[in-house]
This record gives structure tokens, sequence and C-alpha cells, in this order.
């Protein structure tokens, strides 16, 4: 158990504890077959990725040999998983980003606008959003901090998904209120384009 009481689980990969939540569960199914469980709800006893850059890149069929001491796993299998844990964390961003939509300024004017709040702000900024556009967003949010004001700046794959995302043809850059639901974002977001960079 972490200090604030949140359970810890060890990555399958690294061995290192962190909190559950900020991990991501994997089950094994009946034939052998491994699932990611990203809201941690379905049943059985479940292994745990720690999603970091480095254990992804190191996860294999020969790391996840390990699960065979505790489960009947049908091993090769880890490019179909990647693939399964690309294809839920992209459907569950796309519910969450279609609740918080009304809720998220798009584009460079709207965005430079919420910039000017006093309320922690989570930028979305895609890779392919253009040297001009980045570096106008990187200064204002710059400045917001040396204002005393949060920001967290988060990058994502392009501008065809965060569009997709957001209901719209394409989106460079947005802006949403901090929150818990936009802190889940975030991971899921990082989670997500280090699967499209590993895969």
């Amino acid at each position: 158990m972490t200090e604030s009481g949140h359970p810890e689980r060890r990555c399958i990969i690294c061995r290192a504890s962190q909190p559950a939540e900020q991990m991501l569960r994997l089950i094994v199914d009946e034939d052998g077959q491994i699932w990611p469980d990203l809201l941690h709800k379905l049943p059985g006893r479940g292994a745990w990725h720690c999603m970091s850059e480095a254990c992804l890149a190191a996860t294999n069929d020969k790391r996840l040999q390990v699960l065979k001491r505790d489960f009947s796993v049908a091993l090769p299998q880890w490019n179909v998983l990647s693939g399964r844990i690309t294809h839920v964390l992209d459907a569950q961003l796309e519910r969450m980003f279609t609740r918080i939509r009304r809720g998220v300024a798009t584009g460079r004017d709207a965005v430079m606008h919420r910039l000017w709040n006093n309320a922690p702000v989570m930028l979305l900024l895609a890779g392919d959003a253009g040297d001009a556009l980045t570096r106008q967003v990187q200064d204002a949010a710059e400045k917001r901090k040396q204002a005393g004001h949060g920001y967290t700046l988060v990058l994502v794959s392009d501008r065809d998904w965060l569009g997709r995302m957001l209901g719209r043809e394409q989106v460079a850059v947005a802006a949403l209120d901090s929150s818990a639901l936009a802190e889940k974002l975030k991971q899921y977001c990082v989670w997500f384009g280090r699967m499209k960079v590993s895969g």
C-alpha cells in the first residue's frame, strides 16, 4: 500500500511496484489468451504492466514467459496483445473525449484565450501541429507558469486522431480544465502514444 492507502502492484517486466491505478492490468482467459483490463474490473487474478517506455520496449514473448508461473498462457502473442491494448485504449479515449467534448477549447485562438484563465489547464498538442503553433503554445504556457498558474502539456499522435476524438475533422491543439478525469485522460493518451511507438 502507498502512504495514501492505494494498493500497489509489481510490474511483470521491471519488477518495480507502483500504485495499481497507474498500471495496466492483464488477465488470462481459459484459452490462454492475454487481455488488457484497462478499468481493473474483469474477474480473476491479473498481472500488471507499468506501461513505461522502457518496459514497453522490453516487452516481448520471451519476457511474457514469466506469466507461465501463475497462468496457462499460450505464447507467442505479444503482437496480438499489443494490438488489443492499443484498441482498448483508443476506444476508452473516444468514450472519455465524448464526455468532455463540450468543455474543450479547440484551435489556437480558443486555446490562447483559455490560457488566460487562472484555473489549472491541460493542453493537448498534436505531433504534427507545426513548429510555429507548437512554439506559440509552449511560449504561452511557459508565461502562464511564470505567473504561477499550472498547466500540463500532453503530446498526442496527430491532428487527425485528436480531431476524431473531439468529433471534428482535424485539431492541432486543444485545452481543457484540469480534473481527475483529465488526469486519467492524460495517462491513457501517454500510454496510447507509447503503444503506437512500440508497435
